[in-house]
């Protein structure tokens, strides 16, 4: 797995266990292991064989996959939860998030919450021949969901890229809402770190849970080992009072762009009773500020909501977008009595766009010249990005901007683009990569990428990423007010929210112009342009075939490898229609290339492999 390049070390106990039990926590919640008389018996049940099991695809290195729906409510502390996300380091989540190195104990206000810790710890699930495997199944009683990781291994930075193995299950049974972690076979510590597991439960606002085998340590389990946690019966906290800001304007209130030119814009956010019981109509503060500096506030009342019930509300002064600039929206609950605090507040930040500019710069830190702290990742791979989504289309994307804090002699860093085409808007077409050298790069100031054509977006949105080469390279990320919370790491083109997504931004950024305006490019009358390759893979020769409906338009096929190097080019002359062409890559090794079409300023671009 990735790591920062300043290693966190985890202390390891050596203490022994005397006892096989441990709890409660504030809420009543007790574990057993089977070491304890009355304990759970260890009896591992095999799900990847059952009628209906399902393979959990697509984790990599520290990322997480989901939500997948239990179809039941399990009761959860004081409230139901009934879908759930995997974690590859071992963990279930009840809250979209990502979990990796430092890993915290139990429990931890450290952002995410709600998390079942199975057997947290650096595992992977990347690279050839790893025979690591999830599996999630249901019972057709709907009445208990079992999770299981089978010989998942560590991240190593030996040449295989992991070592070890590890089997482990989680199993949440709504019968008596317990919930059971069993251990078929555990290494003792991963080999980067020498660590050893977190394992444990918490609340969705980390204030509440409990740690194996007991608070503050760590302590791998053994094989053939079973932990199990009761829910408390009666609980030991029974006037819980407490209200979340979930989100404002989207899910995962994530930055959103606007134009000096645009309309007003109604603000929103959502919130949540978490309380035991109904609660009164309470306040709701939205504190505008503006790139200024200064601000305007409005107090809205929610609704008498019922317990787990939710509500969005829509602020009367709407955002006027007169001025380009960053603005923060800052929602905060006001509910009396409220025992969490640390739940009631959301930040969304607003990047308003000059339209009257030809050049418009999309970041989330205002192109500031201040790194808070970097990020560098051990072994001298790996990266993360930033995602946009656009106020406008077409919009056309010529300069990409990174911020480097350090560099070595041999180091330089890859910049690539990605359309948001994936699973879950998560990264997937390669729109372009250009390899940039060591010479090229600036420190302590911006780099700026200037692209070759520039990149068309029509719809959705669009990621900028950075792939460090060379261990001693590193990205800054700014700390500033507010976060936009739309960054993501990744590694092998396995992607992940970012780890510290929540308190850093990555700084990338991207320059952008209006493909409408007459001072930015021509826009053809149809730009639509496809391809497709075959054999895939291939051997010596394969075949392309292509569309394009812009006649007007010179056309290209280019082959370049993963770092965006040019290694073939064929001239298709100008003409629109369907037509297949052949080419020879004999001469390439084996591995993964990209054919691009080129039409004009337009391209797209498939992936290719080559097998040798």
């Amino acid at each position: 797995m990735k790591k920062y390049y300043i290693i966190f070390l985890l202390l390891t106990t050596t203490a022994e266990i005397f006892a096989g039990n441990g709890g409660p926590d504030m809420y009543g919640y007790i574990w057993k292991d089977s070491n304890e008389p009355d304990g759970p018996v260890y009896n591992w049940i095999d799900i990847d064989s059952f009628p209906g099991a399902t393979a959990v695809k697509l984790l990599g290195d520290d990322n997480s996959r989901g939500p997948f729906l239990m179809n039941f409510d399990f009761h959860y502390y004081w409230y139901d939860v009934n879908q759930f996300w995997v974690g590859s380091n071992g963990y279930l989540l009840f809250q979209d998030g990502q979990v990796a190195s430092p890993f915290p104990t139990f429990p931890s206000t450290f952002l995410p919450n709600d998390i079942l810790g199975v057997c947290m710890n650096d595992l992977s699930f990347l690279n050839p021949d790893n025979p690591g495997e999830c599996w999630y199944w249901t019972n057709a009683n709907h009445d208990t969901l079992i999770v299981s990781w089978i010989n998942v291994p560590f991240f190593d930075v030996i040449p295989a890229g992991f070592s070890g193995s590890n089997t482990f299950q989680v199993i949440l049974s709504a019968v008596d809402s317990s919930i059971t972690y069993q251990y078929n076979q555990v290494d003792p510590s991963n080999p980067v770190q020498f660590s050893n597991s977190s394992v444990g439960i918490e609340n969705y606002a980390g204030n509440i849970g409990l740690q194996w085998p007991y608070q503050f340590s760590y302590q791998t389990p053994s094989d053939n080992f079973a932990i199990k946690f009761y829910y408390p019966s009666p609980p030991l906290a029974t006037n819980i009072i407490d209200a979340t800001v979930l989100s404002i304007d989207n899910p995962t209130t994530g930055a959103i762009f606007g134009v000096t030119s645009g309309a007003p814009y109604t603000l929103q956010t959502t919130v949540r009773n978490y309380s035991l019981d109904s609660v009164n109509p309470f306040n709701v503060v939205g504190k505008l500020t503006h790139p200024g500096g200064y601000s305007t506030t409005e107090n809205l009342y929610t609704d008498t909501l019922l317990p787990a019930e939710t509500q969005t509300i829509s602020y009367l002064t709407e955002l006027q977008t007169d001025t380009a600039g960053t603005y923060k929206f800052v929602c905060t609950s006001q509910l009396a009595g409220d025992i969490v605090n640390s739940n009631n507040t959301k930040k969304l930040e607003i990047v308003i766009l000059d339209t009257t500019l030809t050049e418009m710069w999309m970041g989330y830190n205002g192109g500031s010249n201040f790194a808070g702290t970097s990020i560098n990742w051990i072994g001298g791979s790996g990266g993360v990005t930033n995602y946009y989504i656009p106020p406008f289309y077409p919009i056309a994307i010529t300069k990409l901007h990174y911020f480097i804090t350090s560099l070595g002699f041999t180091d330089a860093f890859i910049a690539r683009v990605f359309d948001d085409d994936g699973v879950q808007s998560l990264p997937f077409s390669l729109l372009d990569s250009v390899y940039v050298a060591q010479p090229n790069i600036n420190v302590g100031s911006w780099t700026d990428v200037i692209l070759d054509a520039p990149i068309i977006i029509n719809s959705g949105g669009f990621y900028v990423a950075w792939d460090e080469v060379g261990e001693s390279i590193s990205l800054g990320c700014s700390t500033g007010d507010p976060i936009s919370n739309r960054s993501f790491e990744e590694f092998q083109d396995v992607w992940g929210i970012y780890r510290y997504r929540e308190t850093q931004d990555p700084m990338i950024a991207a320059t952008v112009e209006n493909y409408n305006f007459p001072t930015g490019f021509p826009l053809p009358d149809d730009k639509s342009i496809s391809i497709s390759v075959f054999p895939n893979p291939a051997g010596d020769e394969v075949n392309v075939l292509y569309n394009t409906t812009d006649s007007r338009q010179d056309n290209s096929l280019l082959i370049t490898d993963v770092q965006g190097k040019q290694l073939q080019i064929a001239s298709l002359g100008t003409g629109s229609g369907s037509h297949q062409r052949k080419l020879n890559v004999s001469s390439l090794n084996s591995g993964i290339y990209f054919i691009i079409l080129m039409n004009g300023k337009e391209k797209s671009v498939q992936k290719l492999v080559i097998a040798k």
